[in-house]
């Protein structure tokens, strides 16, 4: 119980104080926009017309804006005369302008009755005073008759339209003075947000020109009992798509009744296109739309959103009690997926939105907490296993172990493995002349050193043998790249060693080290008797390994691989075949490479052609040239030399028919 309720009052804090931070929120509008886009959509309301102030007006009507009084009265004579049930103007008339004109207007207002204009708040700043000032039409105007209401659209932290602006009961808004117009009330609900209509269905429209003379443009009862809605109408010219408020191809300069650039996104910005960006205009059709069908979205109150994340905090920690990582995840993924499903289908269907955020990062805080909790005690009792085991056994060893215990029993399995000895060139004679405490500092300093190396490139650390290292690639452990690992790690092994030597200075010696490495089948497992064994790898390929490592003093190399190796490198690394051998202990004979760890050059031609005349057992004399030419190209190569020597003894005995170009070598 004390698990549950930690858990739960853990991810309910967290939940809660992200639904209530600007990122919380933020998120949560554009998951409305998502929601919104997809929103099954009602089609636009047929009872709400809007004649549009554009381009293709300017250009018939042939003047500029602003344009005479006279023609908003004809405007609105026309749409009374066509059947119209109320007219709303988004046009600003706030200045006289010529008498006549100004009386033109007022006497087409008193003869239709039902006209609503817009009025708009200036907010004037100075240095030491802030003030707001209501801008209404003239009186003239309203004493005709005409109501006035707030033309602003409110904008949230994105700049993105999704909310109803109501003004007050002194200054209504545009759409709130319209329905009062209309003769419906309408009481201001904050919380309400908007439901916009599909912009791939808007609403009907017109030019203004044609409005002005709908008998020869228009049917008769285009506008009967139509609401109408008078404004500027554009849309974004290119390039307006990147910045949501300018860029359009109307352009009306101040002082104008019709204000700066009315253009505004919308939850379908996310649509993307040219359509997305939604004239003023529209945006009042939508808003008014919304409240004549009474058809907006509300999102949950904070205290019905607290509610409901605690209510589902306390779910997942339930499910997640018994906390197992696939089951628990796939809890977690339906639970994520059923909370998706379930919002978007109250927001379609009821208009309630619920928030997406806080209740999302509560499942992973949830899951994430619960999987800490369930594994805390398991891990701090697996760690102290691990440290104990690690004292005897490689880290990779005590890995496997934690995973099956079932492992620390005697025996073993077939595998493939590389296997990799490593030995400090004639250090016998120098423990033999040195103090113990020198010896056993300077054998800690190389294996250290080694071990790193090892370890950084996979492997498995067998054993220490004196001053020699055994190590392993491919088990317990598996790696399907072991060869070359195995072999990226000796070169690096003996490019240390070199830096390790000018560290350790020993008077009349200079560090050096040699290395076998051979690939095969071997035993690995659990070996030694039932009261003490340890993890190792035993058979024939292990002991190859072993004897390619003091080849390397016959040919003067550093790293001798076996054929076996060498096939599994696959031409990632340069080598050179030094010889065909049959070791200690092995009836077959192996070809076996340097491993150079640089660039092939003609030296490597050169000396492998000399080997090829030399198997072939025909012109020794012909191979010898090879290695001659070798030597003299480098003359520190101990293997060119080594063969000039055997090629000489070979012409002065020639092997006959017997000859195999194998070397038996005794170590």
């Amino acid at each position: 119980m004390k698990k549950f309720l930690g858990i739960t009052c853990l991810t309910a804090v967290l939940a809660v104080l992200l639904y209530f931070t600007p990122f919380g929120r933020l998120f949560d509008l554009k998951v409305y926009d998502l929601y919104s886009s997809e929103r099954s959509s009602l089609p636009p309301d047929g009872d709400i017309v809007i004649v549009g102030i554009d381009e293709e007006s300017f250009s018939e009507l042939n003047r500029p804006w602003p344009w005479p009084r006279s023609w908003h009265g004809q405007l609105i004579k026309a749409l009374g005369s066509s059947g119209a049930r109320g007219i709303i103007m988004d046009i600003i008339f706030s200045e006289p302008s010529q008498p006549e004109e100004d009386e033109a207007l007022a006497e087409a207002i008193r003869q239709n009755g039902k006209v609503t204009l817009a009025a708009v708040i200036d907010v004037i700043k100075t240095e030491s005073v802030t003030q707001s000032v209501l801008v209404k039409p003239l009186d003239q105007l309203l004493e005709a008759g005409a109501l006035y209401g707030v033309s602003t659209i409110t904008l949230d932290r994105d700049n993105v339209v999704r909310r109803f602006y109501w003004g007050d009961p002194e200054a209504p808004s545009l759409e709130v003075a319209g329905m009062k117009m209309l003769g419906i009330s309408t009481a201001a609900d904050h919380s309400k947000m908007i439901h916009f209509t599909d912009p791939d269905f808007p609403f009907p429209y017109v030019p203004y020109y044609k409005a002005l003379d709908p008998d020869l443009y228009l049917s008769k009862e285009f506008f009967r009992g139509k609401t109408v809605l008078v404004g500027k109408y554009s849309r974004p010219s290119a390039g307006a798509i990147g910045d949501k408020r300018a860029g359009h191809t109307l352009h009306l300069e101040p002082p104008s009744a019709i204000r700066g650039r009315d253009m505004f996104a919308t939850p379908y910005y996310l649509d993307g296109g040219d359509d997305t960006i939604t004239p003023g205009i529209e945006v009042h059709a939508n808003m008014l739309a919304s409240l004549l069908r009474s058809d907006y979205v509300r999102p949950l109150r904070d205290a019905e959103a607290v509610l409901l994340i605690i209510g589902l905090c306390m779910l997942l920690s339930a499910l997640n009690y018994n906390w197992q990582p696939l089951k628990s995840i796939s809890l977690n993924f339906a639970v994520t997926a059923g909370y998706v499903f379930i919002s978007y289908s109250v927001f379609n269907k009821a208009g309630l939105f619920a928030p997406i955020t806080a209740p999302l990062i509560a499942i992973f805080i949830n899951f994430v907490a619960s999987g800490v909790s369930s594994y805390s005690g398991v891990e701090k009792k697996r760690r102290y296993l691990k440290s104990v085991f690690s004292l005897y056994i490689s880290p990779q060893v005590a890995e496997k172990v934690l995973e099956d215990p079932e492992k620390l029993k005697l025996g073993g399995e077939r595998v493939t493995a590389t296997v990799l000895f490593a030995d400090l060139a004639g250090f016998t004679e120098i423990s033999e002349s040195r103090e113990p405490e020198e010896v056993v500092s300077i054998v800690t300093r190389h294996a250290t050193e080694m071990s790193r190396i090892l370890f950084r490139h996979g492997g498995t650390l067998d054993k220490f043998i004196g001053d020699a290292i055994m190590a392993i690639w491919g088990s317990p452990v598996k790696d399907e790249d072991q060869a070359f690992h195995a072999c990226l790690a000796a070169l690096e092994m003996q490019k240390r060693m070199k830096t390790l030597a000018d560290e350790i200075v020993i008077p009349g010696y200079r560090l050096s080290m040699r290395i076998g490495i051979n690939t095969g089948l071997v035993m690995a497992g659990n070996m030694g008797s039932e009261e003490r064994f340890d993890f190792t790898v035993i058979g024939d390929n292990v002991n190859l390994a072993a004897r390619l490592e003091p080849l390397n003093k016959l040919y003067g190399t550093e790293i001798i691989i076996s054929e076996f190796t060498q096939d599994k490198l696959g031409g990632r690394l340069n080598v050179r075949e030094l010889d065909s051998v049959r070791v200690k202990g092995k009836k077959k004979m192996i070809r076996i490479f340097e491993l150079t760890g640089r660039d092939r050059t003609l030296f490597d031609n050169i000396f492998e052609e000399g080997l090829r005349l030399y198997r072939e057992g025909n012109s020794f004399q012909a191979a010898r040239d090879k290695f001659l030419k070798a030597s003299e190209m480098d003359p520190e190569d101990q293997a060119s030399r080594l063969f000039v020597g055997r090629c000489d003894s070979l012409i002065k005995s020639p092997p006959g028919d017997k000859w195999t170009g194998v070397w038996d070598s005794l170590g």
